[in-house]
């Protein structure tokens, strides 16, 4: 039962440090994340809001991930719901300074991609299901047998294009972000000896027959 709870603290500190890192990330001032940008695109395009966006093409993904056969677990709803949360909590704190200086803003985005980075690699390998972008990450280096850092690239990369050429504004951290995180999450994933390749992730339903008969051992 202890090891369970391990599992889900370490989940909700991974979703946790994934949002500390974007708000960094945003902070810095050097240019919204790829998925930003392409949120902001569609939001010019359409006129829908860039928070109706992001859930849109979230909810797209989703849908795309169960056609493919990633599965949803638990961790997939509470990423959906708390990545926003923390962020607003992070932001309403205002824990993440503003600074003035370009070698401040440098510093602030290496320390956010590498927050965001982190995070995602600690809430992925818990095994409990991955937000959409992450699970369509990982559904394509399965099928095309690819690096990870390949693939998570190719994403970004694409994702920030349509952006901008719908509208969205880039900047440097833009292009940063979507090429460094990439090769920083394969470099963590063989440090810690995760194959992204083999990770299984529960089904919600899996987690609820997998949490019963741990509760049924401990009795």
């Amino acid at each position: 039962m202890k090891k369970e709870l391990y599992r889900y603290i370490k989940l909700y500190l991974g979703l946790f440090i994934c949002s500390l890192g974007a708000v960094t990330v945003l902070k810095s001032d050097m240019g919204l994340p790829p998925w930003d940008v392409l949120h902001q695109g569609i939001s010019k395009v359409t006129g829908i809001t860039i928070g109706q966006a992001s859930i849109s093409i979230g909810v797209i993904i989703v849908l795309l991930d169960v056609f493919l056969g990633q599965p949803i677990g638990v961790g997939s709803v509470i990423n959906f719901i708390f990545i926003g949360l923390f962020m607003d909590l992070i932001i309403f704190l205002d824990i993440v300074p503003v600074v003035n200086t370009l070698s401040g803003k440098i510093l602030e985005l290496v320390v956010g991609i590498f927050f965001y980075t982190y995070g995602t690699y600690l809430y992925m390998i818990q095994g409990m299901g991955c937000g959409p972008r992450d699970g369509f990450m990982q559904i394509l280096t399965k099928k095309f047998n690819k690096p990870v850092s390949v693939i998570k690239n190719s994403i970004e990369v694409i994702a920030f294009v349509i952006g901008w050429l719908l509208g969205g504004k880039l900047g440097v951290g833009t292009v940063a972000t979507a090429l460094v995180m990439g090769v920083l999450l394969e470099w963590m994933l063989k440090l810690g000896k995760v194959d992204i390749k083999n990770l299984h992730h529960r089904s919600i339903k899996e987690e609820m027959i997998h949490l019963k008969n741990v509760i049924s051992h401990n009795e």
